[in-house]
């Protein structure tokens, strides 16, 4: 009867940790951070210059510099994607993995960045961020 019982517990938090939304990201900040130019400076936290800060919240991703979107992390990609009246930027990483390095928490590589202007007469408010991303740029995730 005990075996019956812890098997059927164990196979209840199973099934509810499965079915759960939250993902790895959600309550945590980053500091979005490119690698330094030196290969010498490569183990320095203090060498990364941060593009952006980050944070999510089930679904949602908030930063200064963009104000609030949407993410989605499947596999190894992640995706955001920000949206005003007159902007639409999409930033899309790939290669999204744990770090090897002890100051950081996720390595990736910005695969694609996308700004979509409706009208180019309107104040921008993502070009600047755009600008600053550039394709196959690696970054780190700093735990802020």
């Amino acid at each position: 009867m005990n075996k019956w019982l812890f098997f059927t517990l164990f196979f209840s938090v199973l099934l509810i940790s499965a079915c759960s939304n939250s993902d790895e990201l959600s309550g945590h900040t980053f500091n979005v951070s490119h690698t330094p130019p030196f290969q010498e400076d490569i183990d320095d936290p203090d060498k990364y210059h941060s593009i952006m800060t980050l944070e999510f919240s089930d679904g949602k991703v908030s930063s200064a510099n963009s104000g609030e979107g949407t993410y989605e992390l499947k596999d190894d990609v992640l995706l955001l994607n920000f949206e005003n009246e007159n902007e639409q930027l999409e930033i899309e990483f790939t290669e999204f993995k744990e770090s090897d390095k002890d100051f950081s928490e996720y390595s990736t590589l910005i695969s694609r960045s996308e700004l979509n202007i409706t009208d180019p007469d309107k104040v921008s408010h993502f070009g600047s961020l755009h600008s600053s991303l550039t394709n196959d740029m690696l970054v780190e995730f700093l735990q802020k």
